[in-house]
């Protein structure tokens, strides 16, 4: 042993007759609960107070926790020193008093490790505080758990009584039981949690109004904040008005009221859009929709198609088209349509042509006949008819011309030229009453153009006279000369003479021509 610095000077060595007496060290102890005697009042009061009273009282043990490790490693060598008398008798008493000398004095080594003790006992305490806290206030641990919460906290007593007896290490172990058993509370309480909400869950799953109301009633007594399970109740609250809604839609898919059935979806989707299966009844639904549109589309082709509306057939195939280009139902009417609608327009303009034959509308005919092979140059009817009907424009162009003008027939080759239209057009028996007409017409001029009648001539007997298409005639004084009816050029000429020429239209009563030559050159 060494005596502290004097203010002589420094320390000397004990005297061998100084008593060796050990420093007493008392560790102060803070009290971290109101002890055995209380615990029935604590268990009466509310438990926010109990929390605070205990983060109240680990605050203070941390204080003196401090206070104590100063005392320790800094004031303690400075200030404590080894008597050199035995203590007075008044004395003795006193340090009795506090606790016998052998049972009570603390070595500084000792103090620390109490030290370090209550600080473990205190972040015990800490914990447990945490942990109750969680309980208390999240779980709400009173709905549920009373009974365990009520047997834990008395745990947690008992090691504050420990604490308070400096029994460290007992404290230690009661106050990490007592955390033990809360998270064990704690798990329980999450475990129920998620049980009662996976049983709401999948009760709105099976539409069990009664089964998921229940359900999330549990986990708001645990959770009464939790937002999933507020959720989860709102949705039971709202599933008998959905489940109706489903029926209904049921109900008026069966009766083919699609349009009613996606209302009736979408007043449900409107009240709870997370509700199971909605998903797919929208797509089913309109998957049904659309098929029955088509249906619907293709009756109304196929009926325009039967009564021979194949404008609004063609519509009602093109639109089921845009839809589903590969309907084979739709393709095949639009064909049926397409060539129903040639054969009709076909059939028409046969029937056109021959109402134009029979009125004799030649030019029309042709016109139709002509609209006709453009839609297929095959049609044998339609080839037929258009030569038929050409046949007989022409011979009426070539009857027309000669009977404008008979004159021509006085050419040979005209006049048998006339002779082949007349026996063509003797052929046309079915051509109409104005084709026969101008046919009788045609027979009187080739009749009277066939008839020769005289062409008297005159002339000084010195003109030779030919008559063009007929020949010379020589010359002559008077001549008669028979010829068809008709138009003729007659020309004179004699030496030392201009050449004289003289155009005619022969007739049956045509007076006598004078030809000769009178203009000497």
């Amino acid at each position: 042993m060494r005596h502290s610095n004097g203010p002589d000077g420094p320390d000397e060595p004990d005297s061998p007759d100084a008593p060796n007496e050990p420093i007493v060290i008392q560790p102060a102890a803070a009290p971290l609960s109101r002890g055995a005697t209380q615990r029935s009042t604590a268990k009466e009061r509310s438990r926010r107070r109990l929390s605070m009273l205990r983060v109240a009282a680990f605050c203070a043990a941390l204080a003196t926790l401090g206070g104590v490790a100063a005392f320790v490693f800094l004031a303690l060598p400075e200030h404590v020193e080894t008597p050199l008398h035995s203590p007075s008798p008044a004395a003795q008493p006193a340090a009795v008093g506090r606790q016998q000398r052998t049972d009570e004095t603390i070595p500084p080594y000792r103090a620390l490790e109490l030290a370090q003790a209550r600080k473990r006992a205190e972040d015990g305490l800490k914990d447990f505080v945490d942990l109750q806290l969680t309980l208390e206030q999240e779980l709400n641990a009173a709905a549920w758990g009373e009974h365990d919460l009520a047997a834990i906290k008395d745990r947690a007593n008992a090691a504050d009584t420990l604490f308070l007896e400096t029994k460290y290490d007992a404290a230690i172990a009661e106050y990490a039981g007592a955390v033990a058993d809360l998270q064990a509370l704690l798990a329980k309480g999450n475990a129920l949690f998620d049980a009662a909400l996976a049983a709401g869950n999948a009760a709105l799953e099976e539409r069990d109004v009664g089964a998921a109301s229940e359900a999330f009633e549990r986990a708001l007594a645990i959770r009464p904040d939790d937002p999933r399970a507020a959720t989860g109740a709102a949705r039971a609250a709202k599933l008998p008005e959905v489940v109706a809604l489903l029926r209904e839609s049921e109900r008026a898919a069966l009766r083919g009221d699609f349009d009613r059935v996606y209302e009736l979806l979408t007043q449900a989707r409107s009240l709870d859009p997370a509700t199971p299966g909605l998903d797919a009844r929208f797509a089913a639904i309109a998957t049904t929709r659309a098929v029955e549109r088509r249906k619907a589309k293709l009756s109304t082709g196929f009926a325009a198609l039967e009564r021979g509306d194949y404008d609004n057939a063609l519509d009602a195939f093109a639109a089921v088209l845009r839809d589903y280009p590969e309907d084979a139902a739709a393709l095949a009417g639009r064909q049926q349509a397409e060539q129903a609608e040639i054969l009709a327009a076909i059939d028409s303009l046969r029937a056109t042509a021959l109402a134009q034959l029979q009125a004799e509308d030649w030019d029309g005919a042709l016109a139709s006949y002509d609209e006709a092979l453009s839609i297929d140059p095959s049609l044998q009817f339609a080839r037929d008819g258009r030569r038929l009907v050409q046949a007989r424009v022409d011979l009426i162009e070539a009857m027309d011309r000669l009977i404008a003008d008979p004159s021509l027939l006085s050419a040979d080759r005209e006049f048998q030229a006339a002779l082949e239209v007349l026996r063509l057009a003797g052929d046309e028996t079915d051509a109409g009453e104005t084709f026969a007409a101008r046919l009788a017409t045609f027979e009187d001029v080739i009749e009277r153009s066939a008839t020769p009648v005289p062409l008297v001539l005159l002339s000084d007997n010195a003109t030779e006279v030919v008559i063009h298409k007929v020949g010379a005639i020589g010359t002559f004084a008077r001549r008669e000369v028979p010829l068809r009816p008709g138009r003729y050029v007659i020309v004179g000429s004699r030496d030392g003479c201009r050449d004289v020429r003289k155009e005619i239209l022969l007739t049956a009563d045509m007076p006598p021509v004078d030809i000769r030559c009178v203009e000497h050159i």
